[in-house]
């Protein structure tokens, strides 16, 4: 009978509830960050490249732009801490409950200190700045559809050229032809430049010649003879005829 009575209050024992002690701390951090730059080069055609000769004369062509582009960027975020620090909370539990049978304040599943900060400890922000250098080259090539009037036009360019060409001939014929004649005059009367002077080459090249005499004849006409006694009235006997000179110059021109 005496131990069916223990055996009955033992399984009484163990069928009592008993106080346990649970902790669960749950701190999820989860940090994202991105950053997105969109960057666009813009290519504008101009016009096509132009040709003119004077006269209103202009002709376009084929253009080729080149555009070589550099370009920076910088992105940081604010404040800019690479850390933080996170604080951790006194999440004990050992007091609450009172067992009533054996009278021991056990845990009661709410922190004995809430909000009480223990210590913190340092979490990294994943803050990050970005740097991006970007060159390159952009390149557009325009052509004229209709090639017809293109290359009318370079022919009037060519003719206007022409035009300018002969112009500046005929007066270098006339800047030669005056220097030759100033130069010309400056020899026959004697003077010109000296040798050490910067100007000496002007006439240089500059050189006199006789004027040249055509294939011609003259008739010769002889005075009849005077009679002795007819010279002898004249007075030319008694005074011997003086001798005449006649200056010859080989340029052309005579002198007394």
């Amino acid at each position: 009978m005496k131990a069916v009575a223990a055996a009955v209050s033992l399984s009484f024992l163990y069928c009592l509830p008993a106080a346990s002690q649970v902790s669960a701390t749950a701190s999820p951090v989860s940090n994202s960050s991105g950053s997105v730059v969109n960057q666009a080069v813009q290519i504008v055609p101009g016009q096509y490249m132009k040709y003119a000769v004077g006269s209103g004369i202009q002709c376009d062509g084929a253009t080729l732009n080149i555009s070589p582009f550099v370009s920076s960027t910088h992105s940081f975020g604010q404040p800019n801490n690479e850390y933080y620090h996170e604080n951790v909370y006194d999440n004990s539990d050992n007091f609450g409950l009172i067992d009533p049978e054996t009278g021991l304040d056990g845990p009661d599943g709410i922190p004995d200190n809430p909000g009480k900060v223990l210590y913190t400890k340092p979490q990294r922000t994943g803050y990050r700045q970005n740097f991006s250098n970007n060159f390159g080259i952009t390149a557009t090539f325009s052509i004229p559809l209709d090639w017809g009037p293109i290359n009318l036009c370079k022919d009037a360019q060519r003719k206007q050229v022409a035009l300018y060409e002969q112009a500046l001939a005929d007066k270098r014929l006339n800047y030669e032809m005056g220097r030759l004649s100033a130069c010309a005059k400056a020899l026959r009367e004697g003077y010109g430049f000296a040798k050490t002077s910067p100007f000496y080459s002007i006439c240089a090249d500059v050189v006199l010649k006789p004027k040249p005499v055509e294939d011609h004849m003259h008739q010769i006409i002889y005075p009849e003879r005077a009679s002795d006694r007819e010279w002898l009235d004249s007075g030319d006997a008694e005074s011997p005829a003086a001798a005449v000179k006649i200056p010859v110059s080989p340029y052309g021109q005579a002198s007394d």
